[in-house]
């Protein structure tokens, strides 16, 4: 095992605690909107010209404002009255073409359990002065998108994409194969793992679509039982394992001029994936990017629209597997903007129509997603964590390449959306202190207005402690980052039991300055309740995660989650080196990977830690979703000691330490499944553990999250 080498010191240091104000309680946290964020909801460019809208609900009713930031105007409209919309219905989001003063409002969404949200849309033609269903029934629809023109509108229903005419009402059906076993416009879950749920496109001009047809049919089912009736009801899904088969990917184009559907056919093995389609900037060809079984191919094919003149682009290839980005942007020229890790770290590249790859960025430092482009004044705007893997910072370069300048300067997470023309953007900001800001922007980073800069009016209220950014050095010369989160009344000549926290899978990140980490403010929070309570709270990232190019990531490769745990072992050891903790009550708590990484750490690394909890544990690779996981680990016939290695059934005998396991029964992502086998292996092996089961929950258990951190918080009281 490797050994932790001194502490470097701060990173950024804050304030350890605010000592005046209220204490923090968990039912303020989990079930008040005390700490929710008061920003401009639906807050959103419209797509014609340089003006942002937002749903305001004040003391008229409901009302959608928007601003003209180049004349300096604002309209109202109200939306409490209009004819034709349910009295008194909640409207959570619009798509409004200003142009044609088109609007298609969203009401109340239902998600079922892959993530879809299914609602009641209304259109809205404000000369027309009258709003009417979308359908005539009146049912929820999915993945509703007004078109470019502002004419037409598609959802998807049962598995079928339609098409309005907003002009007649006339309704048409795209496509009438879908079913439970076939998905158009939609993605099935096992395609799911790549990032999106949305499964067709727009052209820009509005006269068609772009759309997958995913055939589950010869996908093995999985079934979800619900217990919680008479008799049991049962749920199944298409859900392929690890060197399964998956659904098979194609891709068709619907002319809404002609009312002919077309094939895009580049050849690809039904056994491969296309995880991303664009269209180009004519709306007259398609990119389509297919990425080999293993992963460890990704091409770029060009086609037009009827299906003719199929093209390869640009390839990219990696010994191990290849991140899927949504970052190909098309610009007027027929060249793509696109992202690659072909040198080994992230960076930004022109393609041009010939297929010629120029570099617009280079470095030791990894591009981050690319944010947009202003075409007219030859900019590409993208984040990067350039300078500090813990900020996040908006970037931009030449179209024609030279010198990358940082646009955004405060420490902290910079969020921005950009105008369509690329000269304005909708900023937010906040960092670990902070709760988030926002402001309008000139792209050059100018600031024209402050829209909100008091979005959590309570937080000052309260003496809670805040985070400390460190580093530390491994045995072998790696540089890692952490954060601390001391109690409010810290003393330095006591010593206090740690609660530790981490995830851990290549390319992630936990150790951020932004307001509520990566997983929201209610953990975060929860982390600084527990620091009010006397622990001290520790997290920190390993050498696979993000910002450090791909050669640190693919460390990873075949053996999942090794180096979640050596590093962590590093992580032990740099926090015993600290006088002020207590290195014989170490805890550590995780969910899915994390869940994964504490289970890990009490059996594999045991017995370093005193106690952890596992929430929603995956135990067994070769049972989880062949996307999610093949990309690291390729197949188990691949791959059977990596698995085995892996495997943490195979590693019960060695548990030591009070360890609790947390899931839903409903999981329909890291299966209910791997928890009882691995409680069956640890039963087996005579080991004493404890087991909370939520009935029905989904992966987030987002129905009882205050019974799951009070149920955690009090774990952690009894045996820390």
């Amino acid at each position: 095992m490797l050994r932790c080498g001194a502490a470097l010191g701060l990173a950024l240091a804050l304030p350890a605690a605010a000592l005046d104000g209220k204490a923090l309680d968990l039912a303020t946290i989990f079930t008040s909107d005390t700490f929710t964020a008061r920003m401009p909801g639906a807050l959103q460019w419209l797509p014609t010209d340089a003006r942002y809208a937002y749903l305001d609900s004040g003391a008229d009713g409901p009302a959608l404002i928007s601003h003209d930031v180049v004349k300096g105007r604002g309209r109202v409209l109200s939306l409490a009255a209009v004819p034709g919309l349910p009295a008194g219905l909640q409207v959570t989001d619009y798509q409004w073409h200003a142009g044609r003063d088109v609007l298609l409002l969203r009401g109340p969404v239902t998600n079922d359990w892959q993530g879809h949200g299914s609602a009641r849309w209304y259109h809205y033609a404000v000369e027309a002065g009258r709003a009417r269903p979308l359908r005539d029934d009146d049912r929820p629809v999915q993945l509703v998108k007004l078109s470019p023109d502002g004419l037409h509108a598609g959802y998807v229903l049962d598995n079928n994409l339609y098409v309005v005419d907003l002009r007649t009402g006339e309704t048409t059906a795209v496509t009438g194969d879908g079913d439970e076993a076939v998905f158009n416009g939609i993605f099935d879950y096992g395609s799911t793992e790549f990032g999106w749920l949305d499964g067709w496109r727009w052209s820009p001009t509005g006269g068609r679509i772009a759309y997958w047809r995913m055939d589950a049919g010869a996908v093995p089912r999985y079934p979800l039982i619900d217990e919680l009736h008479s008799y049991p009801r049962v749920r199944d899904f298409h859900y392929p394992n690890t060197g399964e088969v998956h659904a098979v990917n194609a891709v068709r184009v619907y002319d809404l001029r002609t009312a002919k559907t077309s094939a895009i056919d580049i050849g690809h093995d039904a056994d491969d994936y296309l995880p991303q389609l664009h269209w180009d900037s004519t709306g007259e060809h398609l990119y389509v990017q297919h990425l080999t079984r293993d992963h460890k191919t990704l091409r770029l094919w060009r086609a037009g629209a009827d299906g003719e003149g199929v093209e390869l682009l640009h390839t990219d290839t990696d010994p191990a597997w290849i991140d899927i980005t949504d970052d190909l942007t098309p610009l007027a020229d027929g060249s793509v903007l696109w992202t690659s890790e072909d040198s080994g770290w992230r960076h930004l590249y022109r393609i041009t129509a010939d297929g010629k790859a120029q570099p617009l960025t280079s470095g030791e430092w990894t591009v981050g997603d690319v944010i947009g482009v202003d075409e007219k004044e030859g900019w590409a705007y993208f984040y990067a964590k350039r300078e500090s893997l813990i900020d996040q910072h908006v970037y931009r370069v030449a179209l024609n390449g030279g010198a990358v300048e940082r646009v955004t300067s405060a420490p902290g997470w910079h969020r921005w959306q950009l105008s369509p023309d690329g000269r304005y953007a909708l900023a937010t900001h906040s960092d670990a202190r902070t709760p988030p800001t926002l402001q309008l922007l000139a792209a050059d980073g100018e600031r024209l207005s402050v829209l909100a800069d008091d979005a959590v009016p309570a937080f000052d209220d309260y003496a809670m402690a805040h985070t400390e950014f460190v580093s530390f050095e491994t045995d072998d010369g790696i540089e890692l980052n952490a954060f601390v989160i001391k109690p409010p009344d810290f003393d330095p000549a006591k010593r206090y039991p740690v609660i530790a926290y981490g995830y851990g899978n290549a390319g992630s990140q936990v150790v951020v300055n932004r307001w509520g980490t990566q997983r929201g403010p209610t953990q975060d929070l929860w982390h600084r309740y527990l620091a009010q309570e006397g622990y001290v709270v520790f997290a920190m990232d390993n050498r696979t995660t993000t910002g450090r190019g791909k050669a640190a990531k693919n460390l990873t490769y075949g053996e999942y989650g090794k180096w979640a745990v050596l590093d962590y072992i590093e992580g032990v050891d740099y926090l015993n080196s600290l006088p002020w903790i207590d290195g014989d009550r170490i805890g550590f708590w995780g969910w899915s990977g994390g869940g994964y990484l504490a289970a890990a750490l009490m059996t594999k690394a045991a017995p370093l830690f005193k106690v952890a909890v596992s929430v929603a544990p995956v135990i067994d690779l070769t049972r989880y979703q062949a996307v999610g996981v093949e990309r690291w680990m390729g197949t188990p016939a691949e791959n059977p000691e990596g698995y085995a290695r892996v495997n943490l059934v195979n590693y019960a005998d060695r548990l030591q330490g009070k360890l609790l396991l947390i899931h839903g029964t409903g999981d329909e992502n890291v299966k209910f499944a791997f928890t009882l086998q691995f409680a069956d292996a640890l039963i087996r092996a005579n080991k004493q553990f404890d087991m909370l089961v939520y009935p029905n929950q989904r992966h987030g258990i987002a129905d009882h999250r205050l019974h799951v951190f009070s149920t955690m918080t009090r774990y952690f009281r009894e045996h820390l």
